[in-house]
């Protein structure tokens, strides 16, 4: 095909992800209507926080458009060798075996700043080293240097809890990073922050948009999940070696992350998690445009994908020991839809979870989803209310 061919090509597959957009957005604007609870200017500002997300999904569409189907084949062979390899494995009968505990890792730190905020930039070697064998596994080691994982450090000289903050998809960059978590201001309330950096992100990814994870690839999904629980694991046992209590915060991917380390390391004494992706095949197809979900090879990589997601989700693994679980979401969320956040708070059993009134992003202007985050620190025993507002526990 000329450039003109898929240019016009690109042109029209856009204009149909913008209508189905719409399209949206309308149902759901009409869905609200009917919701007697809500009065006209929360029905507003609920319909605009989804027509903002569904603007933002069709930016990934087109951006980070599906693989073409030709090259696809192949991969799909490869992730039903990876399923095989796993099934004589034994790995689907006991998948919280696969992830085998990391020992505490060396940091090696630099100093940096954000701003006013300080931090050190800490890299150390990834225990996620796959055997040669395993389907995907020299493939995906080559497409970013994984080998090497960092995180951004917030500490102190003295013993104070730890926050461990596992971020987003597309984030990975200490800017966005301390701003989401508010990690200045943890930091400042006595709070040792440790944000560490996820697979294919940041410094370890080869470009926002591109060799992503997660991604429509399932064998790049399981070993970037595997990866990220295990990176995620050993910072938690590099940074609790000295006795001091951990709490995991995720958000969106990083709650997918963050939910199922707290699902296999009993020492973190909570798990907090916001807008938390719990299933990633779901997400694929919510995700994806119709002309790549109706294309006949689609149900088969869904299907895959399904089988492999039993190995890193959190509705797969054991429920977390942590006696502090808590979940926040948007109920006018268009990318991590609040059904799909429903099912970790069945499995959970959670009693009390946040819903603010926005959309995916909207946490960031909800003074409510920071006072439930307060709230879960001290009901975590890891921080005290004075006068409304929270100090780490010396």
């Amino acid at each position: 095909m000329s450039s003109v061919g898929r240019f016009a090509a690109r042109l029209h597959a856009l204009g149909a992800d913008v209508s189905a957009a719409v399209r949206r957005v309308a149902g759901y604007a009409s869905r609200v209507r009917t919701t007697g609870s809500v009065g006209p200017r929360e029905r507003t500002r609920l319909v605009v926080s989804a027509a903002l997300d569904e603007a933002l999904l069709t930016t990934f569409q087109t951006l980070r458009a599906p693989t073409d189907f030709t090259e696809f084949a192949s991969k799909l062979q490869e992730a039903d060798e990876l399923v095989v390899h796993l099934e004589a494995a034994g790995a689907f009968d006991a998948p919280a075996d696969y992830h085998h505990r990391p020992g505490p890792a060396t940091f090696e730190g630099t100093a940096r700043r954000v701003g006013h905020v300080r931090f050190q930039h800490v890299t150390f070697a990834s225990p996620y080293r796959p055997d040669a064998r395993v389907p995907g596994a020299e493939r995906f080691e080559e497409q970013t240097d994984n080998h090497s994982a960092h995180a951004w450090v917030l500490g102190h000289d003295h013993a104070a809890p730890w926050v461990v903050c596992v971020h987003g998809a597309g984030m990975g960059n200490p800017l966005a990073d301390i701003f989401a978590f508010r990690a200045g201001a943890l930091h400042r309330a006595g709070f040792n922050v440790a944000i560490p950096v996820l697979p294919h992100h940041g410094p370890r990814g080869a470009g926002r948009f591109a060799v992503a994870f997660p991604t429509d690839d399932p064998v790049v999904n399981f070993h970037g999940a595997a990866q990220a629980i295990a990176d995620v694991r050993a910072v938690v046992a590099t940074v609790s070696a000295g006795g001091e209590p951990v709490v995991l915060h995720g958000i969106s991917l990083g709650a997918y992350v963050a939910s199922a380390v707290a699902a296999l390391d009993t020492s973190v004494c909570g798990v907090i998690v916001g807008v938390p992706v719990v299933d990633l095949p779901g997400l694929m197809r919510t995700h994806a445009p119709a002309r790549f979900t109706h294309h006949p090879l689609f149900e088969t990589l869904f299907t895959i994908s399904e089988r492999l997601e039993a190995m890193t989700s959190s509705l797969a693994l054991p429920l977390p020991t942590a006696p502090v679980r808590r979940v926040w979401a948007g109920r006018a969320d268009r990318l991590v839809r609040p059904n799909q956040v429903q099912r970790l708070i069945d499995r959970w059993s959670i009693e009390d979870p946040y819903w603010y009134q926005a959309g995916h992003m909207g946490f960031l202007g909800a003074s409510g989803v920071r006072r439930y985050i307060a709230h879960a620190l001290v009901d975590a025993g890891v921080a005290t209310d004075v006068r409304g507002k929270i100090r780490a526990v010396a």
